[in-house]
């Protein structure tokens, strides 16, 4: 675990790659072309279409294995990819590979000294993360998101753009909290949970559930065939 404070430049970065050249991808681009000017910024994608092409002025070169070839020495690698069990997924590939994994932060967001970003995750534009809120690996918190203080979001959660937690907050390990959604204090979200857009949730929420509504209310369990692709 790192601790990443505002507009970090702690370490040089030569060339980042950015796994995953959807929608995701590139806002991942362009946060860590805010974050890292001089460095050149490159996709990897699992689609063979893609390989050579340029996306926002970043070229594709090919699948994962392409960086099993790299001299990644002055490298950093990142997960673009919404999806959360997926991404959980390669973040263990990358470990078992020893790929190198960085840690994307927009200057506009705001970290306080005490908080903790962890390697691989993302902090866009506008966020907002506060004293001691721990954010764990391969996590990624959206577009104005308010972490307030001494929240924990483990391992490769998800939060959307807007969402407003208040303070000592747990959201569990690959849980996914949607756009708009209200965390009142010390709730506690379980591991694999959904919580759907504009919920105001004021209970704590079991692991691998739906729930949504104001108060939100457990609607069903999420199993594999869960459809990520309404949650983004």
């Amino acid at each position: 675990m790192s601790n990443v404070q505002f507009g970090s430049k702690a370490e040089y970065m030569k060339e980042g790659y950015i796994v995953g050249a959807g929608a995701q991808g590139r806002v991942v681009l362009e946060s860590w072309r805010a974050q890292y000017p001089d460095a050149q910024l490159l996709f990897v994608d699992k689609n063979p279409e893609l390989k050579g092409q340029s996306i926002l002025g970043a070229p594709v070169i090919g699948g994962l294995d392409e960086l099993l070839v790299l001299d990644l020495s002055d490298s950093q690698v990142v997960l673009a990819i919404g999806h959360n069990p997926r991404r959980l997924e390669m973040a263990a590939w990358l470990d078992e590979h020893d790929i190198p994994v960085g840690c994307v932060v927009h200057p506009s967001a705001t970290l306080m000294p005490s908080a903790s970003v962890g390697a691989g995750s993302v902090v866009f534009a506008g966020a907002r993360i506060n004293t001691g809120a721990y954010i764990g690996n391969h996590v990624i918190v959206n577009t104005g998101a308010i972490v307030e203080h001494d929240c924990v979001l483990e391992d490769g959660c998800s939060v959307a753009s807007g969402v407003c937690m208040g303070g000592r907050v747990t959201i569990g390990r690959g849980a996914f909290i949607s756009a708009g959604v209200t965390l009142a204090p010390r709730v506690c979200i379980g591991a694999g949970a959904v919580i759907g857009a504009g919920a105001v949730v004021v209970a704590d929420v079991p692991s691998h559930v739906l729930a949504y509504g104001v108060p939100a209310k457990v609607i069903r369990s999420v199993d594999a065939g869960l459809d990520w692709s309404r949650l983004l």
